[in-house]
């Protein structure tokens, strides 16, 4: 690090012509799009944009590279934020003028410039003060590096001033280069020969997997690195088995959970799901055919790995279902998004789904659908009473449903291709249980044509209906499925309860026709569920405070 009139900064002409600089794999569209940006005489200034730990560092490292190889090229001056950390104060901003007006013509560059900028409203200023006159010299040209909700908020800020600046976004690279990224990396490791192949596809796979382990590269850079630290302090050679606890201890998934693979959880999905909710073995089915088709890339990749309008009364298991196929999926019940559509019956309200537009009050905050799939893109989004919403949401979704994503009011795009839509309705439910209970068969094909989509389209559009992958029914539930409810429901006090060895022992007759009396079909498994809690947690309160006052 060298200092030019107390302002630290990296010579990276120097570094490059001393080897010093890591090398670039792949971006080669990238690299010749920066190049030719700054070999322009108008406009030659650049914004690499991309989210923290793409690479945008290491496109601009390369670009150092090639640059100091060419004759007669500008000398790369490297500026990191935190070289202007005190700029708000005015003695500050006096010293970086003036040593800014004595820099050598040179390339610019400012990484992590908004992480410096962004919130900071008197330190963007001060910066475009300093920067303002190099940006409209010939002598100098900038770099400078953002997230894409840093340059929003700059842009929203200061628009003139990134007018003149060339953006180019960096995208995911793929999955080979990913591998031959982390594999080079490795490669300096003195185990590193030992290390087959496998560990480091499995690294890029469960990194791409969890967004909550942060983006690739670095993502998978960091977990190799902790793998590696976990494996080491154990004395072992790195596996599968460190790998896969350094995600557990991440993530909050249950190590079993994560060994199983992805394949197997495929082929048993099905009987997973009907493990775990009773009486809806067709509608299951359908979840479990449409999603298995997505994650063996059999469908259409821009769309989202699966969609479906769910209809049935109250109380038959579609919340339910819709937070255990987000576990399976997803590995994670964390994976659950739940939007309340009755909270967006007034036309307004769809600002609370994709922001408020520039100017508009709120128009920070990116609005709830947006920020689903932003914070954890590999969800489940369930969209509970659909009908109750305003029209307008209706058009949200049509994108959405469509092409896998969504703008937001910002003009900034969700990736949904890897999320699951449940809309819920409680339209038809009075048809679906009166067939029902005249022994028609209300998950066929005919009953849906006949009787469930005339009330449809007497109140969705139709081109909202046809966006879903398919319209599942769920039937009300029989006194033998409320029984294999209630049972599911002692397994789970008795696991929750484990700690104190408790167990309860069932006369399954009693059981039945205690149900049998409180059944209601207006709300299906609610009441057996509410009872079953009541009368299993008094029995437990009862027998501990005796328990514990001998």
């Amino acid at each position: 690090m060298a200092e030019f009139q107390k302002i630290k900064y990296f010579d990276l002409a120097w570094e490059a012509a001393h080897n010093r600089l890591p090398a670039l794999i792949g971006r080669e569209q990238e690299l010749e799009r920066l190049e030719r940006t700054i070999s322009r005489k108008i406009d030659n200034n650049c914004l690499i944009v991309g989210p923290s730990g793409i690479g945008k560092t290491s496109l601009i490292l390369e670009f150092a590279q090639k640059n100091s190889a060419q004759t007669n090229s500008l000398p790369i001056i490297l500026m990191t934020s935190e070289s202007f950390y005190d700029l708000t104060q005015p003695a500050a901003f006096i010293r970086y003028e003036e040593a800014f007006q004595t820099l050598p013509p040179a390339i610019i560059i400012i990484d992590d410039f908004g992480a410096l900028i962004y919130n900071k409203t008197l330190l963007l200023q001060n910066m475009v003060r300093l920067l303002t006159p190099l940006r409209e010299s010939r002598s100098f040209k900038l770099i400078l590096s953002l997230t894409p909700e840093e340059l929003q908020w700059f842009s929203e800020h200061d628009v003139n001033f990134t007018k003149k600046f060339e953006i180019l976004t960096l995208k995911e690279q793929p999955y080979g280069q990913q591998l031959e990224i982390l594999k080079s990396t490795a490669s300096t490791t003195p185990t590193f020969k030992l290390i087959p192949e496998q560990i480091f596809k499995l690294i890029i796979e469960l990194s791409q997997r969890f967004p909550i382990l942060g983006q690739l590269p670095r993502a998978g850079l960091k977990l190799w690195d902790e793998s590696l630290q976990l494996a080491s302090n154990m004395r072992e050679v790195l596996g599968e088995g460190h790998v896969y606890r350094v995600v557990a201890d991440k993530t909050g998934i249950p190590l079993n959970t994560l060994q199983t693979s992805e394949l197997d959880k495929l082929k048993n999905l099905e009987l997973t799901l009907q493990q775990q909710i009773v009486g809806q073995n067709q509608a299951l089915a359908t979840f479990a055919h449409f999603i298995r088709r997505a994650k063996l890339q059999l469908r259409n990749p821009h769309r989202p790995l699966g969609s479906f309008l769910v209809l049935g009364p109250s109380g038959v298991g579609k919340t339910e279902t819709a937070k255990v196929l987000a576990a399976e999926v997803f590995g994670r019940k964390e994976n659950f998004y739940r939007l309340d559509m009755s909270e967006f019956s007034e036309a307004h309200t769809v600002s609370r789904l994709i922001g408020s537009p520039p100017g508009y009050v709120g128009h920070e905050t990116p609005g709830a659908l947006i920020s689903a799939a932003k914070n954890e893109p590999h969800s489940l989004i369930l969209m509970d009473e659909v009908e109750k919403a305003h029209p307008r949401i209706f058009d949200v979704f049509l994108q959405l449903l469509d092409d896998g994503r969504l703008t937001s009011a910002q003009g900034e795009a969700a990736d949904f291709t890897q999320t699951i839509i449940i809309a819920t309705s409680n339209l038809a439910s009075r048809e679906i249980s009166n067939a029902y209970q005249k022994g028609i068969s209300v998950d066929s094909q005919e009953f849906l044509d006949r009787t469930i989509m005339p009330i449809l389209t007497a109140y969705f559009r139709t081109e909202f209906l046809n966006r879903f992958d398919a319209i599942v029914i769920f039937k009300p539930l029989s006194l033998a499925d409320l029984t294999k409810i209630a049972l599911l429901e002692i397994a789970k006090i008795e696991k929750r309860l484990s700690k104190h060895q408790i167990q309860f022992e069932i006369d399954h007759d009693v059981l039945k026709q205690k149900i049998t009396e409180i059944y209601d079909p207006k709300f299906g498994a609610r009441p057996i569920k509410r009872f079953m809690e009541e009368l299993c947690e008094s029995l437990v309160t009862k027998q501990l405070l005796n328990y514990g006052s001998k």
